[in-house]
């Protein structure tokens, strides 16, 4: 029987810097919520949008129904005061509240500028201009390894990491996406958070034109083998990188929690480090498109590679309750 893998593989540090906050949210309230996060997740994809645009869904079962009694819903706000009144106010309703942020403008990110992208907080306590604040996301970044947070900050930094920025499409894409399902975000100038609204009518799923499992990693090798005449797909490698971590996690969780066989565990580990290693090769195919050598052949069989071992692994999982089609 395969031995269980390190904690730190199956925990919220493991996950994407959407989830891995979300993660901590869900737990206060239901322990077994990163078994649930993991049986949610799946790849989904939609390459058919405008201005060469790329969607992605990582998760089958929505994780804005999953808090306990409540569903998470978008709040706004157009101004600073506005924003620090509707946060202490649900933080004293359910005392944890989910905020939107930029990852640059985070006082603890190595994040450049130029790199800054969506990112969810954890508010979890409050005293006279200062907020508790809990950061699980953890990786590897250019500038170097970006640890979790969890400490104080001043009115003035969480609204700066809160502030209003210009979105771009692909950021949008991920804010309207980041349940699972599409969820439109509030306006990019207004200030955002999320509160638990009362239980209401379960989504009914992606909408027509989503592509998932199987279909789902066709259409990526085919966006991504076309990279030669459309270099403006690199700005959507950040999307791979995330359904990466989803994926790793999903597997780490099992071999965690479950004692597999043998053969199990190595259909389950040879899907863990395909995906693994999926960013790094678009990273290299990036790059080398960049200096005018595109290299379609190397991206198509790293593709066949993920969906071959993906395929084995979807067998194993679905006998312990992982969503078949992921």
């Amino acid at each position: 029987m395969s031995a269980p893998t390190a904690p730190e593989e199956a925990g919220t540090r493991a996950l994407s810097c959407y989830t891995a906050n979300l993660a901590r949210y869900l737990l206060r309230d239901d322990p077994d919520a990163l078994d649930a996060i993991a049986r949610s997740v799946r790849l989904a994809v939609r390459t058919d949008l405008p201005d060469d645009a790329l969607a992605v869904s990582h998760h089958g079962v929505p994780l804005n129904e999953m808090p306990p009694g409540g569903v998470l819903e978008h709040a706004s706000a157009p101004t600073a005061e506005a924003a620090l009144e509707g946060i202490a106010e649900e933080l004293e309703r359910r005392g944890q509240v989910v905020v939107a942020a930029s990852s640059a403008a985070l006082p603890w990110s190595l994040a450049r500028h130029e790199d800054s992208a969506p990112h969810l907080l954890l508010v979890n306590g409050h005293g006279p201009g200062r907020w508790h604040v809990v950061d699980d996301f953890a990786a590897l970044l250019p500038e170097g390894r970006q640890d979790p947070f969890d400490g104080w900050v001043q009115d003035a930094a969480l609204l700066s990491a809160m502030a209003p920025a210009t979105s771009r499409p692909e950021h949008r894409l991920r804010d309207e996406n980041l349940f699972g399902v599409p969820v439109p975000p509030p306006p990019a100038d207004q200030y955002r958070w999320f509160v638990l609204g009362s239980p209401g009518h379960r989504s009914p799923g992606l909408p027509e034109g989503w592509l998932c499992g199987a279909d789902a990693i066709e259409a990526l090798a085919e966006f991504w083998v076309a990279l030669g005449e459309h270099p403006g797909r690199a700005r959507f490698l950040d999307d791979v990188w995330a359904a990466s971590q989803h994926h790793t996690f999903r597997y780490a969780r099992l071999l965690h929690t479950c004692r597999l066989a043998d053969r199990d565990a190595e259909a389950v580990r040879a899907a863990s480090a395909a995906w693994r290693d999926l960013p790094m090769a678009l990273h290299f195919a990036v790059r080398s498109a960049e200096r005018g050598r595109s290299r379609p052949a190397v991206v198509r069989a790293t593709f066949d590679h993920l969906l071959a071992v993906e395929t084995a692994a979807r067998t194993v999982i679905g006998h312990y309750g992982y969503l078949s089609e992921a």
